[in-house]
C-alpha cells in the first residue's frame, strides 16, 4: 500500500467516479483503476459496490476510508511543519529585556553572527516577564529574563551573567554623595520605573511594599534614552543593572543597603522541540558565557 494508492482511493470516494477524480488528479481513468484494484488484491475485499455507474464504498471500503483520512491527514500535518522548519532555517528569534539587551547582548550577537554569519538573529526588545509569555506562546524560540522561582521551576534555562541592581541618578542630584541607601530613605524621591511587563518593576514595588513606603512614581518608561533623559534634570533617581548604569559617565550609582543581585538566564519551552539553529545558539550561549 502507497500513498499515492490512498490519494487516489480517498478522492474516488469524494467523488463517487473515478472520472471525476481522474479529472481532479490530472490522471488517466486506467491509472486510477488499477490502483484501487491493486489495494482490493492487496488485501483480499472489495472495497467498492458498482452500481449504476456509480461507485459506493462497501462495508470494508468505509472502514478502509476512516483509517486513511487520518493517515492522510497526519502526513499533511507532517509536511506542513517540516515546510515551516525549513522556513525557519537560519533564524532564531529571541525575547530580550531593554535594559538587558543594553549591556549583554550586543557583545553576544556580535561574536555570533561572526561565527555563524548566515543565521539570522532577530531580537525582540520586550519586558521580562512579556519575554516569558512569548516564549510560553512560541513566539519566539529563546527569552532571556531574570531568574526566579517561577522560572527554575517553568523553563528549560542556561545561566548568562549576575547583575546588581543599583539606584542612579545624575551628578547634581542631592542624593548623588550617598555610599549606600534604602527603600525606606526613597520614601520622598520622585522615582522612575520600567513599565509593567518587566519583572524589575514588580520586584521593586515589592520591596518598597515590605519597607512601608508607597513610592512618588515620576514615570513608566521601557526606554533607557528617556529615563537617562528624566534622570539628567537632577530630580529623579532610577533603578538600573550597574552595568548599564556604568556605561554613563554622567550617571551615579548608589548601591542599596542590602546589595540585590539577580541572576540573568536564556529560557526556552520545557514542551516542544526547537529549530536547529536555536539548539546552536544555546551551545553557543554556553561557551560564550563560559569564557567570560
Amino acid at each position: 500500500m502507497k500513498l499515492l494508492q490512498m490519494r487516489y482511493f480517498q478522492t474516488v470516494c469524494r467523488y463517487g467516479s473515478i472520472t471525476k477524480a481522474a479529472e481532479e488528479l490530472f490522471v488517466s481513468q486506467p491509472t486510477i483503476s488499477f490502483c484501487l484494484k491493486e489495494l482490493e488484491d492487496e488485501f483480499g475485499v472489495k472495497l467498492f459496490h458498482r452500481r449504476h455507474n456509480r461507485l459506493q464504498l462497501t462495508v470494508e471500503g468505509q472502514f478502509f476510508l476512516d483509517k486513511i483520512n487520518y493517515i492522510l491527514q497526519s502526513v499533511d500535518s507532517l509536511t506542513t511543519q517540516m515546510k515551516d522548519m525549513g522556513n525557519n532555517h537560519n533564524h532564531v528569534k529571541i525575547a530580550v529585556p531593554a535594559m538587558i539587551s543594553t549591556f549583554l547582548f550586543p557583545q553576544m550577537f556580535n561574536s555570533y553572527t561572526g561565527l555563524y554569519p548566515d543565521v539570522e538573529l532577530e531580537m525582540l526588545e520586550t519586558g521580562s516577564l512579556q519575554a516569558r509569555k512569548l516564549v510560553d506562546a512560541n513566539s519566539v524560540d529563546l527569552g532571556i529574563t531574570i531568574l526566579d522561582n517561577f522560572v527554575s521551576d517553568s523553563y528549560n534555562m542556561l545561566p548568562l551573567v549576575s547583575t546588581e541592581l543599583v539606584f542612579c541618578v545624575s551628578k547634581s542630584h542631592p542624593l548623588a554623595g550617598r555610599a549606600q541607601i534604602s527603600f525606606k530613605e526613597l520614601a520622598d524621591e520622585h522615582i522612575i520605573l520600567f513599565k509593567a511587563d518587566s519583572y524589575q518593576n514588580t520586584f521593586i514595588k515589592r520591596a518598597f511594599s515590605a519597607a512601608g513606603v508607597n513610592p512618588k512614581i515620576l514615570l513608566y518608561s521601557s526606554q533607557l534614552y528617556t529615563i537617562k533623559q528624566f534622570l539628567g534634570y537632577g530630580n529623579a533617581g532610577a533603578f538600573l543593572y550597574r552595568q548599564v548604569a556604568e556605561m554613563d559617565s554622567d550617571m551615579v550609582c548608589i548601591p542599596l543597603d542590602h546589595a540585590i543581585i539577580q541572576d540573568i538566564v536564556l529560557i526556552w519551552s520545557r514542551s516542544g522541540s526547537l529549530y536547529s539553529d536555536a539548539e546552536n545558539f544555546i551551545q553557543f550561549a554556553k561557551q560564550y558565557y563560559h569564557q567570560q
